[in-house]
């Protein structure tokens, strides 16, 4: 039986996954990082894609791609799908991805259909959100809305390149940041497809979510400052000792997850000097990463867990520095585009459900400008940022039937500023 246009479609959403999820710098797990060669060779590929599907696609220097709907039917204010398209290290090829991904084939699923847009209609795929090479997220999309942070162009990488010197051997001119006319403004909309990456929606066997917020986040650096010494002739009541001092605070950043069942706290990256087998470790440095529903509490929860760790240097007479790298509020998503969310998944599934995530996305960051909202999307035992992270093939065929009719529902009835969260 010959193919349709609409399950080509599909067919060629399936290959493109794998394809994409076969750039990575690592193997047998999936790294692709910010700025790296793999990032280039996935942006052409992403811009291919886009230009195929009848988008005006471009890659900037940035490694953002973005491909634009041309209809002489379209008029401002503009509508943006899209997600990112860099991963953590060792990472599966969902995340992020997939949410590039659907939306590219939900515009080529429209075109096929004859449909005509009344308002612009853009993919994004942004370069970073994960953070992973400069220790600073959502680079892609805060760049996008002019909001970009020039602070973190002097951060540097594990082999002490700073982002503004890999940038100007681009050719940017990283003076002229922020400086623009920004892709997404205060009146559009964006809307981003994410697997959800935990367990709800397999426990409530559905293949899709509404997200109704996301949870405020921020990343601390900490330097704990010691002092080396041989580690067979040190007594231990001489020992200024930074691993161990170290070692204390990670378990009070577990035990402040735990007085805080609705939050979350991790320590997941430690570096230590010398690093020598026979060598008392003088200086540490880890990074906490903290979230919590709502604002508040997260300040609450971290200024907690910081005296903490102070009181816990001062005991074991080490030096403690904290520095607050970045923190992005929680936001509650758009009421109008949830209803249109909501009103597109009930066509596809027996019920809708709404829930907060946990985890952070570019929605986040450009709810700052304008409206957002979310769509969720099963994955596999609820795991993520691992290479076994896994969609069905039958969830990401109902994900894209509902993101084309969300698409379809927000173009035909755009919420004016005035009435959203009305």
């Amino acid at each position: 039986m010959k193919e349709t246009p609409q399950q080509a479609v599909l067919r060629k959403l399936f290959d493109r996954i794998e394809t994409l999820g076969t750039i990575s710098s690592d193997t047998p797990g999936l790294t692709r990082v910010f700025l790296s060669k793999e990032m280039d060779i996935a942006s052409r590929l992403i811009q291919s894609w886009m230009s195929n599907a009848g988008l005006i696609a471009s890659v900037d220097r940035m490694q953002n791609v973005v491909g634009s709907w041309p209809a002489e039917t379209a008029h401002p204010p503009a509508i943006h799908i899209g997600s990112h398209y860099d991963t953590v290290i060792n990472a599966g090829k969902y995340d992020g991805p997939l949410g590039v991904l659907l939306s590219i084939a939900a515009v080529e699923t429209l075109r096929l259909e004859g449909y005509e847009p009344k308002h612009p209609i853009n993919v994004a795929a942004f370069c970073d959100e994960e953070g992973v090479r400069f220790r600073s997220t959502f680079l892609g999309s805060s760049f996008f809305c002019g909001t970009f942070d020039t602070r973190f162009l002097d951060n540097v990488d594990d082999a002490g390149n700073s982002m503004r010197s890999l940038l100007e051997l681009r050719g940017f001119d990283t003076s002229s940041f922020n400086q623009g006319t920004p892709l997404i403004g205060k009146d559009d909309l964006f809307l981003e497809a994410h697997i959800e990456q935990g367990p709800i929606l397999e426990r409530l066997n559905l293949s899709l979510g509404v997200v109704s917020g996301i949870a405020a986040q921020t990343r601390i650096h900490v330097t704990i400052t010691g002092e080396s010494g041989h580690a067979g002739t040190t007594p231990l009541d001489l020992r200024r000792d930074a691993l161990t001092t170290a070692a204390e605070m990670i378990l009070a950043v577990e035990a402040s997850f735990a007085d805080n069942p609705n939050a979350r706290a991790t320590v997941g990256q430690i570096k230590n000097y010398p690093n020598a087998t026979n060598a008392i470790p003088g200086e540490v440095e880890f990074m906490i990463d903290l979230r919590n529903p709502v604002t508040a509490g997260l300040n609450q929860m971290r200024d907690t867990l910081l005296n903490k760790l102070d009181e816990i240097a001062a005991r074991r007479t080490t030096e403690f520095k904290a520095e607050i790298l970045q923190t992005v509020d929680s936001i509650t998503c758009d009421s109008n585009v949830q209803q249109a969310l909501s009103k597109a998944l009930a066509k596809h599934q027996e019920r809708v459900t709404t829930f907060t995530s946990g985890a952070g996305h570019d929605a986040l960051k450009i709810a700052q400008t304008c409206r957002t909202g979310m769509m969720f999307v099963r994955c596999r035992n609820g795991l993520s940022h691992h290479p076994d992270e896994y969609c069905s093939p039958k969830d990401i065929e109902v994900a894209l039937a509902a993101w084309v009719d969300t698409l379809r529902e927000l173009d035909q009835n755009f919420p004016t500023p005035e009435k959203a969260n009305a």
